[in-house]
Protein backbone atom coordinates (compact mmCIF):
# COMPACT_ATOMS: atom_id res chain seq x y z
CA UNK A 1 0.00 0.00 0.00
CA UNK A 2 1.30 3.32 -0.82
CA UNK A 3 1.22 6.61 1.07
CA UNK A 4 -1.62 7.80 -0.89
CA UNK A 5 -3.93 4.69 -0.39
CA UNK A 6 -2.80 5.25 3.76
CA UNK A 7 -3.57 8.75 3.70
CA UNK A 8 -6.82 7.86 2.03
CA UNK A 9 -7.54 5.11 4.38
CA UNK A 10 -6.80 6.88 7.65
CA UNK A 11 -9.01 9.98 6.87
CA UNK A 12 -12.28 7.82 6.08
CA UNK A 13 -10.95 5.93 9.34
CA UNK A 14 -11.46 9.58 11.09
CA UNK A 15 -14.32 10.38 8.52
CA UNK A 16 -13.35 12.89 7.02
CA UNK A 17 -13.55 14.97 3.40
CA UNK A 18 -10.71 15.71 1.58
CA UNK A 19 -11.77 19.57 2.00
CA UNK A 20 -11.64 18.98 5.76
CA UNK A 21 -8.20 17.50 5.67
CA UNK A 22 -6.65 19.80 3.51
CA UNK A 23 -7.68 22.53 6.11
CA UNK A 24 -6.43 20.74 9.02
CA UNK A 25 -3.08 20.38 7.12
CA UNK A 26 -2.97 24.05 5.41
CA UNK A 27 -3.20 22.76 1.83
CA UNK A 28 -5.45 22.91 -1.16
CA UNK A 29 -8.21 20.18 -1.56
CA UNK A 30 -6.71 19.32 -5.06
CA UNK A 31 -3.61 18.58 -2.74
CA UNK A 32 -4.96 15.92 -1.00
CA UNK A 33 -6.48 14.42 -4.10
CA UNK A 34 -2.97 13.97 -6.06
CA UNK A 35 -1.85 12.37 -2.46
CA UNK A 36 -4.54 10.00 -2.71
CA UNK A 37 -4.21 9.10 -6.17
CA UNK A 38 -0.47 8.98 -6.22
CA UNK A 39 -0.06 11.71 -8.68
CA UNK A 40 2.25 13.45 -6.18
CA UNK A 41 3.70 13.11 -2.74
CA UNK A 42 3.34 15.08 0.45
CA UNK A 43 6.78 17.24 1.32
CA UNK A 44 8.46 15.48 4.33
CA UNK A 45 7.09 18.65 6.70
CA UNK A 46 3.46 17.74 5.56
CA UNK A 47 4.11 14.08 6.01
CA UNK A 48 4.93 15.04 9.70
CA UNK A 49 2.29 16.88 10.17
CA UNK A 50 0.01 13.21 8.81
CA UNK A 51 2.18 11.07 11.17
CA UNK A 52 0.90 13.42 13.70
CA UNK A 53 -2.94 14.16 12.95
CA UNK A 54 -3.90 10.36 12.30
CA UNK A 55 -1.23 9.72 15.20
CA UNK A 56 0.85 6.72 12.84
CA UNK A 57 4.03 6.56 12.77
CA UNK A 58 6.15 7.79 9.60
CA UNK A 59 7.65 4.44 9.70
CA UNK A 60 4.15 2.96 9.07
CA UNK A 61 3.10 5.82 6.48
CA UNK A 62 5.89 5.47 4.86
CA UNK A 63 6.99 1.70 4.68
CA UNK A 64 5.91 -0.92 1.34
CA UNK A 65 6.05 2.89 -1.03
CA UNK A 66 9.55 2.72 -2.40
CA UNK A 67 8.60 5.39 -5.22
CA UNK A 68 7.66 7.42 -1.69
CA UNK A 69 11.12 6.53 0.04
CA UNK A 70 13.37 7.66 -3.50
CA UNK A 71 11.37 10.64 -3.84
CA UNK A 72 11.73 12.04 -0.13
CA UNK A 73 15.54 10.38 -0.10
CA UNK A 74 15.90 13.13 -3.37
CA UNK A 75 14.15 15.99 -2.09
CA UNK A 76 16.61 15.46 1.13
CA UNK A 77 19.56 15.16 -0.78
CA UNK A 78 18.33 17.86 -2.83
CA UNK A 79 17.73 20.26 0.62
CA UNK A 80 21.02 19.42 1.77
CA UNK A 81 22.22 20.93 -1.57
CA UNK A 82 20.86 23.92 -1.50
CA UNK A 83 21.71 25.03 2.30
CA UNK A 84 25.43 24.85 0.95
CA UNK A 85 24.11 26.79 -1.95
CA UNK A 86 22.86 28.99 0.21
CA UNK A 87 26.25 28.96 2.74
CA UNK A 88 28.15 29.60 -0.38
CA UNK A 89 26.39 32.51 -1.41
CA UNK A 90 26.56 33.97 1.99
CA UNK A 91 30.06 33.33 2.69
CA UNK A 92 30.56 35.43 -0.97
CA UNK A 93 28.10 38.06 0.07
CA UNK A 94 29.72 38.89 3.20
CA UNK A 95 33.52 38.63 1.39
CA UNK A 96 31.67 41.31 -1.33
CA UNK A 97 30.78 43.68 1.16
CA UNK A 98 33.95 43.47 3.12
CA UNK A 99 36.45 44.05 -0.08
CA UNK A 100 33.81 46.79 -0.91
CA UNK A 101 33.87 48.66 1.94
CA UNK A 102 37.85 48.31 2.30
CA UNK A 103 38.02 49.43 -0.76
CA UNK A 104 35.64 52.32 -0.50
CA UNK A 105 37.38 53.52 3.10
CA UNK A 106 40.87 53.59 1.04
CA UNK A 107 39.39 55.70 -1.68
CA UNK A 108 38.35 58.01 0.84
CA UNK A 109 41.35 58.41 2.56
CA UNK A 110 43.48 58.59 -0.80
CA UNK A 111 40.72 61.57 -1.41
CA UNK A 112 41.15 63.58 1.76
CA UNK A 113 44.99 63.42 1.42
CA UNK A 114 44.97 64.33 -1.70
CA UNK A 115 43.14 67.74 -0.69
CA UNK A 116 44.94 68.14 2.36
CA UNK A 117 48.14 68.21 0.12
CA UNK A 118 46.69 70.65 -2.39
CA UNK A 119 46.48 67.96 -5.36
CA UNK A 120 43.94 69.43 -7.73
CA UNK A 121 41.59 67.10 -10.00
CA UNK A 122 42.44 67.30 -13.52
CA UNK A 123 39.44 67.98 -15.41
CA UNK A 124 41.39 67.71 -18.94
CA UNK A 125 41.96 63.81 -18.61
CA UNK A 126 39.50 61.73 -17.13
CA UNK A 127 37.55 61.57 -13.97
CA UNK A 128 39.90 60.30 -10.71
CA UNK A 129 43.17 62.30 -12.58
CA UNK A 130 44.52 64.26 -9.96
CA UNK A 131 47.48 66.65 -10.24
CA UNK A 132 50.21 68.44 -8.48
CA UNK A 133 52.66 71.13 -9.68
CA UNK A 134 55.59 72.01 -7.25
CA UNK A 135 58.25 74.38 -8.73
CA UNK A 136 59.43 72.59 -12.16
CA UNK A 137 58.22 69.01 -11.36
CA UNK A 138 54.48 67.63 -12.30
CA UNK A 139 53.21 65.48 -10.29
CA UNK A 140 49.98 63.15 -11.60
CA UNK A 141 48.31 60.30 -9.99
CA UNK A 142 44.45 58.28 -10.61
CA UNK A 143 42.37 57.26 -8.23
CA UNK A 144 39.87 54.30 -8.99
CA UNK A 145 36.43 54.93 -8.18
CA UNK A 146 35.34 52.00 -6.21
CA UNK A 147 31.78 51.58 -7.76
CA UNK A 148 30.29 48.09 -6.82
CA UNK A 149 33.71 46.52 -7.94
CA UNK A 150 34.72 44.03 -5.07
CA UNK A 151 37.99 42.78 -6.11
CA UNK A 152 41.24 44.75 -5.26
CA UNK A 153 42.76 45.29 -8.54
CA UNK A 154 46.67 46.54 -8.83
CA UNK A 155 44.44 49.55 -10.38
CA UNK A 156 43.05 50.27 -6.67
CA UNK A 157 46.58 51.18 -5.23
CA UNK A 158 47.36 54.90 -6.23
CA UNK A 159 50.85 55.12 -8.25
CA UNK A 160 52.73 58.70 -9.13
CA UNK A 161 54.20 60.05 -12.42
CA UNK A 162 56.75 63.11 -11.93
CA UNK A 163 57.10 64.58 -14.73
CA UNK A 164 60.43 67.27 -14.80
CA UNK A 165 61.96 68.22 -17.79
CA UNK A 166 63.16 65.38 -20.50
CA UNK A 167 62.77 63.05 -16.99
CA UNK A 168 59.98 61.43 -16.02
CA UNK A 169 59.84 58.39 -13.33
CA UNK A 170 57.26 56.48 -11.84
CA UNK A 171 56.52 54.83 -8.50
CA UNK A 172 53.89 52.23 -7.71
CA UNK A 173 52.26 49.73 -5.23
CA UNK A 174 55.50 48.45 -3.12
CA UNK A 175 57.18 51.49 -3.72
CA UNK A 176 58.52 50.14 -6.96
CA UNK A 177 60.06 52.56 -9.17
CA UNK A 178 60.41 52.72 -12.73
CA UNK A 179 62.10 55.24 -14.95
CA UNK A 180 60.70 55.56 -18.25
CA UNK A 181 62.65 56.67 -20.90
CA UNK A 182 61.33 57.48 -24.60
CA UNK A 183 61.72 59.85 -27.45
CA UNK A 184 58.61 61.67 -26.71
CA UNK A 185 60.57 62.56 -23.64
CA UNK A 186 64.03 63.21 -24.92
CA UNK A 187 64.54 63.12 -28.53
CA UNK A 188 68.12 62.57 -28.28
CA UNK A 189 67.08 58.92 -26.78
CA UNK A 190 68.15 56.33 -29.03
CA UNK A 191 65.93 53.33 -27.39
CA UNK A 192 62.48 53.62 -25.48
CA UNK A 193 61.58 51.78 -21.94
CA UNK A 194 60.35 51.24 -18.93
CA UNK A 195 63.08 50.49 -16.77
CA UNK A 196 62.69 49.07 -12.68
CA UNK A 197 65.32 50.48 -11.02
CA UNK A 198 66.44 50.63 -7.42
CA UNK A 199 66.75 53.35 -4.88
CA UNK A 200 70.51 54.61 -6.15
CA UNK A 201 68.86 54.67 -9.77
CA UNK A 202 70.42 51.53 -10.81
CA UNK A 203 68.73 48.77 -13.49
CA UNK A 204 66.64 46.08 -10.86
CA UNK A 205 66.63 43.04 -13.64
CA UNK A 206 67.08 43.58 -17.40
CA UNK A 207 64.17 42.99 -20.21
CA UNK A 208 65.28 39.51 -21.73
CA UNK A 209 63.68 41.34 -25.41
CA UNK A 210 66.20 43.84 -24.90
CA UNK A 211 69.34 43.74 -27.32
CA UNK A 212 72.73 44.25 -25.74
CA UNK A 213 73.27 47.37 -27.69
CA UNK A 214 69.84 48.98 -26.24
CA UNK A 215 70.56 47.81 -22.62
CA UNK A 216 73.77 49.32 -22.57
CA UNK A 217 72.55 52.52 -23.96
CA UNK A 218 69.50 52.40 -22.03
CA UNK A 219 72.17 52.20 -18.49
CA UNK A 220 74.45 54.74 -19.83
CA UNK A 221 71.69 57.18 -20.25
CA UNK A 222 70.41 56.24 -16.58
CA UNK A 223 73.74 56.75 -15.53
CA UNK A 224 74.19 60.13 -17.17
CA UNK A 225 71.54 61.22 -15.24
CA UNK A 226 71.21 58.85 -12.16
CA UNK A 227 71.62 62.00 -9.18
CA UNK A 228 68.57 63.72 -11.14
CA UNK A 229 66.54 60.42 -10.86
CA UNK A 230 67.23 59.35 -7.40
CA UNK A 231 66.49 62.65 -6.07
CA UNK A 232 63.19 62.47 -8.44
CA UNK A 233 62.46 59.14 -7.39
CA UNK A 234 62.87 60.17 -3.64
CA UNK A 235 60.46 62.68 -3.76
CA UNK A 236 58.08 60.45 -5.75
CA UNK A 237 57.99 58.28 -3.30
CA UNK A 238 57.44 60.57 -0.36
CA UNK A 239 54.38 62.00 -2.46
CA UNK A 240 52.85 58.75 -2.52
CA UNK A 241 53.14 57.88 0.96
CA UNK A 242 51.57 61.54 1.49
CA UNK A 243 48.39 60.63 -0.67
CA UNK A 244 48.11 56.20 0.82
CA UNK A 245 49.22 57.06 4.73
Amino acid sequence: MNIGDKIKEQRLKKELTQEQLSDLLNVSRSTVSSWEVGRNYPDLETIVAISDLFGISLDNLLREDTEMAKDLSKKVKWNKYYKRILIVIGILAVIYVGFNGKLRMDEQRYLKNLAAHSWKQDDYKYAGSYALKEADVLYSTYILETGFNPIPLSEHHPWVIARKGKLVVEVKEGNKRYVIIAKDNDPNVTYSATVEVDEAGNVIKSDSSWSKEKEESLKEYLKKHQKEYTELLKETVRKRKEIIS
